[in-house]
């Protein structure tokens, strides 16, 4: 489903919307191999790297001051000082992407090809999960390790492809610039601007582990299952000034 929501140029406020809404299901992987080679449809799940939702908008906005807008409308060095300014941004709001879990082999078992682990019945997935902290340091909580177990020796795991969706984003990119006119609108113009990506300085969360240890056979626990230490995001500012002739 996709939406879409347009303003022309109206009272100096220009908008775009747009809202995607994608459900997509495959049993082909874009990475990697089939988990069970002898069943292509065990592989069904959740298409690789595909967010359901995604919202973006982009605004742009002539400030009201100045020579001919609603305030402080007047000429010479009042408009000069106050009039031309536009704000302007790209906002966008991404859910996250899918992927798989995966179990280690122990060490001490040779010949077992590992892949997905079983989905255990009745616990929660998201249990214990705590997607509102930022302390990567001692990890987030994702998703819950106890909701996967290695299957049986030998055995392909039934735990489905894509089953778990990691940490969306968020971000906020604006500029805030101003235009002075040398020849008129269509003649040598100086355009001063600044810029701030990720203006809010908002963190994004990166995945988290997903691989399982195998305890039951000899193997080690994994301490970063289901939890995420890293991210990205940091504020950004740049200031221009651009020539226009």
């Amino acid at each position: 489903m996709q939406l879409e929501l347009i303003r022309r140029l109206s009272n100096g406020l220009s908008l775009q919307v747009e809202y995607n809404w994608t459900r997509s299901l495959d049993d082909v992987p874009v990475a990697g191999g089939l988990n069970n080679p002898w069943c292509y449809m065990c592989d069904y799940g959740n298409s690789d790297y595909l967010p359901r939702q995604r919202l973006a908008f982009n605004y742009v906005y002539e400030l009201p001051f100045g020579a001919g807008k609603r305030w402080l409308n007047q000429k010479g060095v009042v408009n000069a000082v106050f009039g031309g300014w536009e704000f302007a941004g790209i906002t966008t709001y991404v859910t996250g992407s899918p992927f798989s879990v995966y179990f280690n082999v122990p060490s001490n078992i040779v010949g077992w090809w590992g892949g997905r682990p079983d989905a255990v019945s009745g616990v929660g997935l998201y249990d214990g999960k705590n997607g509102g902290s930022h302390d990567v340091v001692s990890g987030v909580q994702w998703f819950n390790p106890a909701a996967f177990a290695p299957p049986q020796k030998w055995a392909y795991g039934n735990a489905a492809r894509n089953s778990v969706f990691g940490p969306g984003s968020e971000n906020w990119d604006m500029s805030l610039m101003k235009m002075f006119y040398f020849r008129g609108e269509q003649g040598l113009r100086l355009q001063v601007r600044t810029d701030w990506f990720d203006a809010f300085n908002h963190f994004n969360l990166g995945g988290p582990g997903s691989t399982i240890g195998d305890t039951r056979d000899g193997g080690l626990p994994v301490a970063t299952t289901g939890k995420i230490y890293g991210g990205s995001g940091s504020r950004v500012i740049q200031l221009a000034m651009r020539l226009i002739f």
